[in-house]
This record gives structure tokens, C-alpha cells and sequence, in this order.
């Protein structure tokens, strides 16, 4: 009987857990800035969390990344995503060939064009992700992005979050949300999960 109301409670938990994964951007990986802080805060608030390392971040291709992905990822609508600058697109275009219905994405610094600073990514901007789909498949879509960004220009985010429907928050300082603009937490990230989940 004791083996049969844990086996039961065990499903419970399984049913009602919300899984998030944490996807990074060029160059980094999944220790980068505040991805650890961030991973932390959410395994206290009883979220399944798993940050992602994609392969070759300094010479990323979007197919070698979109292959890890469908390797790694498990799709449903208690899944939610963190991503950071290139990982957003990269996201985007996996979720657009997969069809499945999230919970929700957040998406840091995120941009679906080219970068004149970082003609490296290109195969990542070729196409643009289907975002009549997405809009449909997402559902909370959230986009922050800071004011001073010189990485990817802020106009670009604001575009990728109108494309999107998401809800775009802009803040006045924040540079591209690296360890070198001082970012080792991210609150803000924490607490519109916090949000997406109440709802």
C-alpha cells in the first residue's frame, strides 16, 4: 500500500512539475553570467531546471544547435524557456519546425536579423522564424531588452517582440545582459516566470 501511494504521489509531482530550460547565446555556455543564478533560484522555487550547452558556441550553426535541441529537449505545455541573444532565434526556429504547444518563453536580448558586428551568425538570420505559429504554439511570450545594448541594438529586439506578440520590457541600462556588464542575477527573468506560472 506505502509503495502504491508513492508511486502515486511521484506521479503527482510529475504531472504538476514545470520543466524550464535555460538556452545561452554566442560564446558562452551554460555557467555564463546569470544562467547559474537564475538555474538556482528556480530549483528553490520547485521548477525542474536544466541549462543547455550547445555545441561550438564560438562558431555556432544553427543546424548543429537545432540537432541538440531535438536531442535534448522535452516539449509541453507545462515547458517553459530562458534564452540569451542568439539562443532566442535559435529557439524560435526549433519551436517553429516542431509545432508543439509551451507554457511560455523569455527571451533576453533577442534578434532575427543580422548582426553588422557579427556576420558569423548569419546562418542563424537567413529565414525568420514562423511567427503567425509560434504566436499560437507560446503562450506567454516575454522579451526584455536594455535601452544601451551595442550588441544587438535594442530596435531589434522591440521588432523580433511586435513579429512575436510578446511582451516587450525595456530597461534603461543593462548593456547586453553579460558578466561584463555586471550581470551575475537576473531577477527580473525569475519573476516573470513567477508571473507566467500564476496565471
Amino acid at each position: 500500500m506505502k509503495k502504491i501511494l508513492l508511486i502515486l504521489a511521484l506521479f503527482a509531482i510529475l504531472l504538476n512539475a514545470k520543466g524550464v530550460y535555460i538556452l545561452h547565446g554566442f560564446n558562452c555556455d551554460s555557467n555564463y553570467a546569470w544562467i547559474p543564478s537564475v538555474r538556482q533560484e528556480l530549483n528553490d522555487l520547485g521548477y525542474e531546471v536544466k541549462a543547455l550547452d550547445l555545441p561550438n558556441a564560438s562558431k555556432p550553426e544553427l543546424k548543429k544547435w537545432l540537432e541538440t535541441m531535438d536531442k535534448e529537449l522535452v516539449l509541453d505545455e507545462k515547458t517553459y524557456f530562458i534564452t540569451h541573444s542568439l539562443g532566442g532565434v535559435s529557439l524560435l526556429h526549433f519551436l517553429s519546425e516542431k509545432g508543439v504547444k509551451i507554457g511560455g518563453v523569455i527571451l533576453v536580448s533577442p534578434f532575427d536579423e543580422p548582426l553588422e558586428i557579427l556576420p558569423i551568425l548569419d546562418n542563424f538570420t537567413h529565414q525568420k522564424p514562423h511567427y503567425e505559429s509560434l504566436k499560437t504554439l507560446i503562450k506567454h511570450r516575454v522579451v526584455i531588452s536594455a535601452k544601451d545594448d551595442k550588441i544587438v541594438p535594442t530596435f531589434l529586439s522591440q521588432k523580433l517582440a511586435k513579429s512575436l506578440n510578446a511582451k516587450l520590457i525595456l530597461v534603461e541600462k543593462g548593456g547586453h545582459f553579460m558578466d561584463t556588464d555586471g550581470f551575475k542575477d537576473l531577477p527580473l527573468v525569475v519573476e516573470e516566470l513567477k508571473k507566467m506560472k500564476e496565471d
